[in-house]
């Protein structure tokens, strides 16, 4: 625990430090939480929901939104933890979750909080209560069960490639042969369904154009006429699965070769106990089925896949990695865990080193200049607070444009106004029409961009006061 609050204030402070702005999806999650909604335009509402108070209380700081991030993937890593001691043993757990750490999803993002990173949670909750059904069968843990998936789809819809493992899960558990497994199946639907169905509705009430369905489409651009998936589709599966593995677990792979490197060799032990050998099976389950459901949605549907899909879960590649490298038995592991403790050190030195060379501040900075991370949000704020304030009557109260630009524009100024995303109140259900007849309101401008009597600030980007309301740009 002390070493994964060590890694957390590092990584984090780290981050918001070499970064010029909060990333995107902070602050699209704090400009969201200005308000309690059953949904929002592009995904389901239980992140902004959790990032509501903390933010209120924060004074919408993007300090509150990059704890809660690293907060909710830690806590999914301590929980995977805890599963594989169960199955494994407690050396064995410390090496995985080293290994799962030094995956870049979850140091060089930790500060992230998405709805990618609470569905890793829900993700890893589901994950536990299953095993915990399959060695107890209590009706508590299928319920434990219900409320995760629940939960899991009020995160993002991508909880649904949990029901791979969990269809073959059920498979082998057979619970219409057990009248007690099968009332604990019942209760984790109804369950689930109680949490998820207040969203359901609210979903069907929704114009398509601005509900989070049209987005998912928009954004995954699947394609079901197997004639119209051409190679390059087919060969951008395979690179997802290739970058997943070889990229993003990349660092966790290097400790556990590392690892297998410099161990004894193998000695003879005694047989695995059928326990272990269905622990070895569950997590072989849990490591490769929802990955490979991903490429398959490329290869077979023509899905667009985004590289960020992988971070709920792939952390439990991990153990698929371990076991492929002989290092999850019980012997082998315990006289490793300094010698791993060691490797993990001087990888997390070297990704400490990447990202911020890589920074605004590093020597490589230059060679991405336009990262998100290199716009100058608190520069964009002071210029508008020098040239709007006195005309905006010396308060925002409501900033129109782009959600991020104007988003990370809103943190930065010291009355936190409210965003008007793209202009469109549809999408804005924290601001009422009316209060865009008042003083305070003003549109932003990307460079190059906006009508002719904008104001041109130093930078590029330009302004002026919103006097159309009615009208959607």
């Amino acid at each position: 625990m002390v070493l994964v609050c060590l890694f957390a204030v590092i990584w984090v402070w780290h981050l918001m430090s070499v970064a010029l702005t909060a990333p995107m999806d902070n602050i699209e999650q704090l400009v969201w939480s200005h308000s309690l909604e059953w949904g929002y335009h592009k995904h389901p509402p239980l992140p902004t929901w959790l990032l509501a108070l903390p933010a209120r209380l924060s004074g919408y700081s993007a300090l509150a939104s990059a704890v809660l991030g690293g907060a909710c993937t830690l806590l999914s890593a301590l929980i995977f933890w805890n599963l594989v001691r169960k199955i494994w043993g407690r050396p064995s757990a410390y090496i995985a979750l080293l290994a799962a750490l030094c995956i870049t999803f979850y140091n060089g993002r930790l500060n992230y909080y998405n709805h990618n990173t609470v569905l890793m949670l829900c993700v890893s909750l589901s994950a536990h209560c299953w095993w915990m059904i399959l060695t107890t069968g209590r009706t508590r843990w299928w319920m434990g069960l219900g409320a995760s998936a629940g939960l899991g789809m009020l995160s993002k819809y991508q909880y649904l490639l949990v029901l791979a493992p969990s269809a073959f899960l059920i498979w082998q558990l057979k619970p219409w042969h057990n009248r007690k497994q099968l009332h604990g199946l019942g209760w984790a639907v109804l369950t689930a369904a109680a949490l998820w169905s207040p969203h359901l509705l609210w979903l069907m009430q929704q114009d398509l154009a601005d509900s989070p369905i049209h987005y998912a489409l928009k954004t995954s651009k699947p394609t079901f006429s197997q004639d119209s998936i051409d190679l390059s589709q087919r060969l951008h599966s395979g690179l997802w699965l290739m970058d997943l593995v070889l990229n993003r677990c990349l660092p966790a792979l290097l400790l556990l070769l590392g690892l297998k490197a410099l161990s004894e060799p193998e000695r003879s032990e005694s047989p695995a106990s059928p326990s272990q050998i269905s622990g070895n099976r569950f997590l072989w389950l849990w490591g490769v089925l929802p990955s490979l459901s991903i490429t398959l949605l490329g290869l077979l549907a023509g899905m667009d896949l985004q590289m960020q899909w992988g971070t709920a879960y792939a952390i439990w590649i991990v153990p698929p990695l371990m076991m492929a490298l002989g290092l999850h038995q019980r012997w082998i592991c315990a006289p490793l865990t300094w010698l791993a403790l060691g490797l993990f050190a001087l990888i997390q030195s070297l990704l400490l080193m990447q990202s911020y060379h890589t920074s605004f501040y590093g020597c490589c900075a230059n060679t991405a200049p336009h990262r998100w991370r290199m716009f100058d949000s608190h520069t964009l704020a002071e210029e508008l607070d020098a040239s709007a304030r006195e005309a905006v009557g010396g308060t925002f109260k409501i900033i129109a444009g782009p959600t991020n630009a104007a988003g990370a524009v809103s943190l930065a100024l010291p009355d936190k106004p409210k965003v008007l995303i793209d202009h469109n109140l549809k999408i804005s259900p924290w601001i009422h029409p009316q209060e865009l007849h008042f003083a305070g309101v003003v549109e932003l401008w990307p460079p190059g961009t906006g009508p002719d009597d904008r104001n041109i600030l130093p930078s590029g980007w330009g302004w002026r006061l919103y006097t159309e309301p009615q009208e959607q740009h």
